[in-house]
């Protein structure tokens, strides 16, 4: 479940690392048909913004962009993404990773282990094929992210085809100049990294192997199903909402964020421009995605109620 949510709401990972999450893995057997992803429309005293969920890797030839997704992406002047988009910041962000990809010198990974970690680990590596020899020099969040992207058996994603790089692309070539982002690439990374605190990691990465060993990755199957029908309602019931831990991810990868990006959002609406926002779909789905919150704010948002 956890894959399922960083793959709907983090977007620094897409820039620096989730094409290589899925070495190893049998490629997806069939080519997606043609996908009408949800949107949202919100109006304000000068400005409109229109919201678009994304995933942020995808197959290839996956068919997208619908003449009214098209319209209102030929209607905007301002791009808007969860983090900066130009090379410069990606190349901060590929650097940032590097830095805080692998354990110390002299530190495998199962070092930190107890013996029931030590058990599950061999057990998912069982599960899902993936290599030891590698793994057991990440640090605890990076193998949290490769043993779910191996459980899930979504090979075949490619962060070029994901929807951020392609409306990014689309907006580059029609000549927009205005890009923003609602955080930075650091702000992301630290979910992960749990600010420094390792033990942490090691308490998320024992979840992972939990959830693994419970799900096999069906829940991550049916995301990109449920994205490619626009079927907001079926995306909210992906998230974990009904894991023990629920309430403490939730708050930190979405619920959160979420109000952080809510009043910058009401900022553009005061402006004179037309905002094409693309964030990852987790975020506006549910009652606490920004959509609903827009709403409990006192805006019309037109576009699905989840």
């Amino acid at each position: 479940m956890l894959r399922a949510l960083f793959g709907l709401s983090l977007g620094v990972l897409s820039l620096v690392f989730l094409g290589h999450a899925h070495a190893g893995v049998k490629p997806a057997p069939a080519k997606p048909p043609a996908a009408t992803p949800a949107m949202w429309t919100v109006r304000g005293s000068k400005g409109t913004v229109y919201m678009l969920g994304s995933i942020h890797a995808l197959p290839k030839n996956v068919h997208w962009q619908t003449p009214q997704l098209l319209a209102r992406l030929n209607e905007a002047d301002t791009f808007v993404f969860e983090v900066p988009m130009d090379a410069a910041s990606r190349a901060h962000a590929a650097a940032y990773f590097r830095d805080n990809a692998l354990m110390p010198a002299g530190l495998s990974l199962p070092s930190m282990f107890d013996s029931e970690m030590r058990s599950d680990f061999r057990d998912v590596v069982m599960l899902t094929h993936a290599d030891p020899t590698f793994i057991v020099y990440m640090r605890p969040w990076l193998a949290a992210l490769v043993l779910e992207g191996a459980a899930s058996g979504t090979s075949g994603l490619y962060p070029a085809e994901g929807v951020d790089n392609k409306v990014y692309a689309l907006a580059k070539a029609r000549g927009v100049t205005q890009f923003r982002s609602l955080e930075r690439d650091q702000d992301q990374f630290k979910l992960f990294i749990k600010e420094g605190h390792e033990q942490d990691e090691v308490s998320d990465l024992r979840i992972t192997f939990k959830d693994i060993l419970t799900h096999r990755g069906k829940d991550d199957r049916a995301l990109l199903p449920a994205w490619m029908k626009g079927d907001t309602r079926k995306l909210a019931g992906l998230l974990p909402e009904n894991k023990g831990t629920s309430a403490v991810f939730r708050k930190a990868w979405l619920d959160d964020r979420n109000r952080k990006w809510v009043p910058q959002i009401e900022a553009m609406l005061n402006e004179p421009h037309t905002f094409f926002i693309t964030v990852g779909a987790a975020h506006l789905v549910g009652p606490t995605g920004v959509p609903n919150l827009l709403r409990a704010a006192g805006y019309k948002v037109d576009g699905p109620n989840s």
